[in-house]
């Protein structure tokens, strides 16, 4: 019997001790056994609990390890990723960004950030940076606009704000450079 059937087995014992139930004979316990104690009996769930985590971690105790970013592949579509993209008619960058990555696997890759596309995006020009009401907003240069960036208020939970849209032109025109846009240079 390897581990993890070991581990299936103590929890099928768990559940049957907290159930009231005998793990040997499969036969209901006396009320005055001591091991059908309600005290007992919830740690019998608790004890199931931890063994369900553990079987479901392969076998390892806690939490399993997390992914560390450093060891996920940099962001990158193949030819048929990028042929099956759909650009919308009007979409704001967070939900494009959203789209985009709904493509690739988060468990091996790095994500591609709405924040590196808006970078890029004004580091070519096609937005500008100023202070409003002592926060940095972007607003589309003449160039942004041809390139069809548009804002729009829109009202929201918090009140009115601005939202940034993006034409179809424009996801286009990100979806052409998505390679620019993922290099860390950016120069």
């Amino acid at each position: 019997m390897n581990e993890t059937e070991k581990l299936e087995r103590a929890k099928m014992y768990m559940d049957k001790l907290a159930e009231g139930i005998d793990p040997i004979n499969d036969k209901a316990m006396e009320d005055d056994e001591a091991l059908n104690n309600v005290r007992l009996s919830r740690c019998f769930f608790y004890v199931s609990g931890i063994l369900s985590q553990v079987i479901e971690n392969g076998g390892a105790v806690g939490k399993p390890p997390s992914k560390s970013k450093k060891n996920l592949l940099p962001f990158s579509l193949t030819e048929e990723d990028i042929q099956r993209l759909e650009t919308e008619d009007s979409a704001m960058i967070t939900h494009f960004a959203e789209k985009i990555n709904s493509l690739i696997d988060l468990e091996l890759m790095n994500k591609l950030k709405y924040t590196d596309i808006s970078k890029w995006l004004l580091e070519k020009g096609f937005f500008t940076e100023n202070i409003v009401n002592g926060k940095k907003r972007k607003s589309p240069t003449p160039a942004g606009i041809q390139l069809g960036i548009s804002t729009e208020t829109k009202e929201g939970r918090n009140g009115p704000y601005t939202a940034t849209l993006y034409s179809r032109a424009a996801q286009q025109f990100i979806i052409d450079n998505l390679d620019q846009i993922t290099n860390s240079d950016h120069e």
